[in-house]
């Protein structure tokens, strides 16, 4: 198989994954990351280097936005949001979700399937890249790639409802590269 058959087949299974959105838990994921005052973004492994770029693209948007980790990543307060991305909703996530909410902040999760995570969380978007959607992908590589891909959109729709117009992003965008 060539590497554009593969492409190609990892786009499709991307696109499965977009298709068995539940519309209304993007729409309040949607809300949340907008009505929120400060972001707080977790990941781990791959899902936390997609989650960085997620982080990026809600900073260009205007949004206070952090990774957690970072050593300029200032303490989660009440208000905040916490965005845990985790495939299996289980592990160091999970403990910062739990944290997360004793300090009185909020939490939404980005998972695979009804979980802890999401138990702790006001909203979660189940990107079913373990279970409904067969993969040939290595390990959570689906995954990864779908919470990128949805959060990306999720990003523009934040953008849309927020009125900010693309030269505000240009703006932010870094410039000491």
């Amino acid at each position: 198989m060539s590497a554009v058959d593969v492409a190609k087949a990892n786009v499709a299974e991307i696109a499965e994954i977009v298709d068995a959105l539940d519309s209304a838990a993007l729409d309040a994921f949607v809300a949340a990351l907008r009505d929120a005052p400060r972001l707080h973004c977790t990941g781990i492994g791959r899902s936390g280097l997609s989650t960085r770029a997620i982080a990026m693209r809600l900073m260009h948007i205007g949004k206070e936005a952090f990774v957690v980790g970072e050593v300029a990543t200032p303490g989660i307060r009440e208000g905040d949001l916490l965005v845990a991305v985790s495939s299996s909703g289980r592990g160091s996530i999970l403990r910062q979700a739990q944290a997360a909410r004793e300090r009185g902040a909020r939490v939404v999760a980005v998972t695979t399937r009804p979980n802890e995570l999401t138990e702790l969380a006001e909203v979660s978007l189940l990107l079913p890249a373990r279970a409904e959607v067969e993969t040939r992908q290595h390990a959570g590589s689906l995954f990864e790639q779908a919470w990128l891909v949805v959060g990306d959109a999720v990003c523009a729709a934040v953008q849309a409802d927020l009125g900010v117009p693309k030269e505000d992003l240009d703006r932010r965008h870094a410039n000491l590269q």
